[in-house]
């Protein structure tokens, strides 16, 4: 099991791990006129410094509102969420987000999308257009620059989606079920390149899915949420190999994970 670990974790394990952001036995109720909801109950997780974290569940298990309230767009009934020792009280630059749908600003070029957070930033004009290009590079969008997002595939405009979250160097990304809506294909492809692009560039990140398969492709570790209330019900490490392929689902270290995934969603 150690070097099922090693071999996982070794580049993240040279360094130091320090926490970005905690949630501490977070209780959130909706109240109606009518009734009150109980959508989570107790939950407790914890993000590290470049760790790529799955929340896994059903549907309707409360794990986008979590997520939501990590990105300070929601708050606890109850509980506390600290990033950096910092309470949390909304929005932020230290984190960015990217949605299951697009966000993009359909009046601004591909290039003029992926800057707007830099010159929210004041950043110089030279260096803005430096990071702007290198993220068009890293994400293979070198010809599409000038575009206008009701040019773009689906594939497409979900990268320029990440491509601006990741352009302003925040302390981490939060994405909720950001290939949700694409083709199986496309899917795969933007699979394989977030995991590429999180070695490549060491950001943290945290990714909400009801995928298993995507999630256990993807994570360092997952949590595996219950039916509403949503509950941790366990957080499992993904002990795979750190350099990942499509190849890597017909393993059977992938399946047996995947297969243990799926049947504590069923047991919800």
């Amino acid at each position: 099991m150690a070097g099922a670990l090693q071999r996982a974790d070794s580049p993240l394990e040279a360094q130091v791990a320090s926490t970005i952001i905690t949630a501490r036995h977070i209780i959130k109720r909706y109240v109606t006129d009518r009734k009150t909801t109980l959508a989570l109950d107790d939950c407790n997780i914890e993000v590290l410094k470049n760790e790529f974290v799955c929340i896994v569940g059903t549907s309707g298990c409360g794990k986008s509102t979590l997520l939501r309230m990590l990105a300070g767009l929601d708050f606890p009934t109850e509980g506390s969420i600290v990033i950096k020792d910092r309470p949390v009280t909304g929005p932020g630059p230290d984190r960015g987000m990217v949605f299951q749908s697009y966000t993009l600003f359909p009046w601004l070029t591909v290039s003029k999308n992926i800057e707007y957070g830099l010159k929210q930033q004041g950043k110089p004009k030279a260096e803005r257009q430096a990071i702007v290009e290198r993220y068009l590079g890293l994400m293979h969008l070198e010809s599409f620059g000038d575009s206008y997002p009701n040019q773009l595939s689906g594939g497409m405009k979900q990268r320029v989606a990440i491509a601006r979250a990741l352009a302003t160097n925040p302390d981490m990304i939060l994405m909720d079920e950001p290939f949700g809506a694409l083709d199986p294909l496309t899917k795969a492809e933007m699979q394989q390149l977030i995991r590429n692009i999180w070695q490549q560039e060491k950001t943290t990140i945290a990714f909400v899915t009801h995928d298993i398969e995507e999630a256990v492709f993807l994570a360092t570790k997952i949590y595996v949420m219950s039916a509403r209330p949503g509950r941790v019900k366990k957080l499992i490490p993904v002990r795979l190999p750190y350099n990942r392929t499509q190849r890597l689902k017909g393993t059977p270290e992938f399946v047996k994970l995947r297969m243990q995934i799926n049947q504590m969603l069923d047991e919800n």
